[in-house]
């Protein structure tokens, strides 16, 4: 049994397939694991400005770690590191330590900096915030450094770990992580309050470096004080990481914009999006993330091996997978974006109202949730032909049209009495209180979309394009009936006017499980590559599991 274990956790996923459902799987974990953390902090303290000083605490800690590691340091070094590695090993783990020792150096002086001049900060992105909560949010904000630490370490070795292909190890990080802000919840929240799933979160980002560490161990890593800036690949990996760290800035502050506004809406205005914004991140990362991490150092070898017809094919059927995935799931999202948030976070202190204000924000998500799902895979193609100025480009007109649109937006909703209405009348929304937050979550989608078109313009410019239209003509020809099935049986349930959490379980399974019977038929009938490809390959993975 411990051999079985101990072989399971040793594999390695080479092919894009089984790459992709171990990440896919334990996404799908992680995520749940997420929203159950979610309904806890929901159910424990509510749509409250305690909650609201939670999700702002996390602001300038996400930006550090967006900007100088998460946001480039995997996407730049995996490219470099598979090119050194194949030469020579030992200028591999050279390479791995140069850009440890580097960061280490740059996140203790950041950390420093921005310890002491954390106040200003708050007050900066939080301009609504009421003073008396500005010395406690200080206090999370800097209690949350420590997280950014690690999980900074943990990004350079997860170049080491997707390289090997042990997909699985890198896969449980996450999983650790959200394991560990749950139990602070439970067992530190009552004694500590908001403090406790904050302590959480700085002992799981630990475990998120601990076990990847752990695993490149395994492969002949070990840890010298090598700092040579002067080594050709740390000079090769910071000109692809500069224009990645706009590109991570640009969304972050993308981000601190609609936060800043949100703090002089209303109470939980903050909470709301931070909550829809998880919601919508489940596809993203089921679907979206799994995909592009799996094929990521397959594009890469392509490159290296310079064979680019290897590189075009497995980029056009992850392509096809996605689409096949993410245009019925956020078909689905919109139809059932009050039965989601339901199910997930109606308990305790979490009221109807807040349920309807963050069904709007995941229903305005869900209008761009295709894009959304292949925005990692249109990157990681980037990146693995060594091009990190492109999207840097867009990632700037993304932050500008986000900027204007935000602020248009708002304006409009405050002047317009009709544009107002119609907001609230396509939501069902009984309050217009937070309808200005509905208007900065259309401009963010807007935003994304166009960001996502000049991304696949781009590319498409410079490796040709995909042949994807008769993909996309099946699938959305297969998601009609599939919508028209949906709302009948949320029809037969609203006829039942039952509202409790068993029931609304059951209408959400069954209308998931009808609406993908009915969309799997169709895609089978009009002959999809995906559904065969899909089919297939689930048949070979069961077939393997029982022998």
């Amino acid at each position: 049994m411990n051999m079985g274990i101990k072989r399971f956790f040793k594999s390695e996923q080479k092919t894009i397939g089984k790459a992709t459902l171990i990440i896919a799987v334990f996404i799908v974990f992680s995520r749940i694991l997420g929203l159950i953390r979610d309904r806890l902090l929901a159910s424990t303290f509510g749509a409250t400005i305690e909650l609201d000083i939670y999700f702002a605490s996390f602001k300038i800690p996400d930006l550090i770690y967006s900007i100088v590691l998460a946001g480039g340091v995997l996407v730049s070094l995996l490219p470099l590191f598979s090119d050194y590695y194949k030469k020579n090993e030992k200028e591999a783990w050279k390479l791995i330590n140069s850009i440890i020792n580097i960061f280490l150096i740059a996140l203790i002086v950041i950390a420093f900096f921005l310890f002491i001049f954390t106040p200003e900060l708050i007050n900066l992105i939080l301009p609504g915030l009421n003073p008396d909560y500005v010395g406690e949010t200080v206090n999370l904000t800097r209690l949350l450094f420590l997280a950014v630490f690690f999980l900074g370490l943990s990004s350079i070795f997860s170049t080491v770990v997707n390289y090997f292909n042990r997909f699985l190890i890198y896969s449980i990080a996450p999983v650790l992580y959200n394991l560990c802000i749950i139990l602070g919840i439970l067992f530190l929240a009552p004694k500590i309050g908001i403090f406790g799933p904050a302590v959480g979160v700085v002992i799981g980002s630990f475990l998120h470096f601990l076990i990847q560490f752990l695993c490149s161990l395994n492969y002949g890593y070990k840890y010298s004080l090598i700092l040579d800036i002067h080594f050709k690949g740390v000079k090769d990996f910071f000109k692809l990481l500069f224009p990645r760290i706009i590109s991570a800035a640009a969304g972050q502050i993308n981000l601190l914009v609609i936060t800043a506004i949100s703090s002089t809406i209303a109470v939980g205005a903050i909470t709301f999006f931070n909550l829809a914004d998880n919601l919508r991140f489940l596809p993203v990362g089921f679907i979206g993330i799994s995909f592009a991490t799996a094929v990521f150092p397959h594009l890469s070898k392509s490159v290296t091996d310079k064979n680019m017809s290897e590189f075009s094919t497995n980029l056009r059927k992850v392509f096809q997978d996605v689409l096949y995935l993410a245009l019925p799931i956020s078909i689905l999202t919109f139809v059932m974006r009050d039965l989601i948030v339901s199910i997930i976070l109606k308990t305790g202190e979490f009221s109807s109202f807040a349920v309807e204000i963050t069904g709007a924000c995941l229903g305005i998500f869900a209008l761009s949730l295709v894009f959304q799902c292949l925005e990692p895979t249109l990157l990681r193609a980037y990146f693995s032909i060594k091009d990190t100025k492109t999207p840097a480009i867009i990632s700037l007109i993304f932050l500008a049209t986000n900027f204007i649109l935000s602020f248009l937006f708002v304006e409009l909703l405050k002047q317009n009495e009709f544009l107002n209405s119609f907001i609230l009348n396509m939501f069902h929304l009984k309050s217009s209180e937070h309808v200005l937050l509905l208007g900065l979550v259309f401009a963010y989608n807007i935003s994304l979309v166009i960001d996502f078109v000049l991304l696949s313009w781009f590319l498409k410019k410079k490796i040709g394009g995909l042949n994807l239209k008769k993909s996309i003509m099946k699938i959305s020809i297969s998601s009609i009936p599939m919508l028209m099935v949906a709302l009948f049986v949320i029809g037969l349930f609203n006829k039942m006017a039952l509202d409790n959490f068993w029931i609304n379980l059951l209408e959400f399974s069954l209308v998931t499980i009808f609406s993908f019977a009915t969309y799997f038929i169709f895609t089978c009938i009009l002959k999809t590559e995906e559904s065969q490809r899909i089919r297939q390959f689930l048949l070979n993975t069961i077939d393997k599991i029982l022998k």
